[in-house]
């Protein structure tokens, strides 16, 4: 018996996400995906900073908050949903089922916002155009006229 089994390869989605935001940052393992990964990747992709970050994390528990602080914004402020099954002391303990939903979410963030920004600039071709024709009948109408 045939059976497809596809394994994602969430290092590869992670360092994909990481280049198409520019950042240069890079992961060998999915551990690898802590706190300085998630608060790029959010800042990156939504355009703002994590709200309560703790610039200069001294210990574990700043990278949990700071992760927790992703977690819970993304929840709270942009899904509008529970992320509780993810939490920032399991991201920072490096568990990879959490690190590979909170990639998910990234992932999936990336992809829905990209294709917002090319629906609009497919809308806003769309009124240029639109204006562009409206003003050629218009001159043209001008022309006919004597004007």
């Amino acid at each position: 018996m045939f059976s497809c089994n596809f394994k994602t390869d969430w290092v590869t989605v992670a360092n994909d996400l990481l280049t198409k935001c520019n950042l240069h940052l890079h992961v060998n393992t999915l551990s690898d995906c802590g706190a300085e990964v998630f608060v790029h990747l959010y800042g990156s992709i939504l355009g703002e900073k994590v709200p309560d970050f703790i610039a200069v994390p001294s210990c574990q528990e700043d990278n949990i908050h700071n992760v927790q602080a992703v977690i819970d914004s993304l929840a709270l402020d942009y899904l509008q949903i529970s992320l509780s099954h993810i939490t920032g002391e399991n991201i920072v303990k490096g568990d990879e089922e959490s690190i590979r939903n909170l990639l998910e979410i990234f992932d999936g963030l990336l992809e829905y916002l990209t294709e917002e920004i090319s629906e609009t600039a497919s809308q806003q071709d769309g009124e240029r155009n639109k204006i562009r024709s409206f003003l050629l009948v218009f001159i043209c109408l001008l022309q006919e006229i004597g004007m």
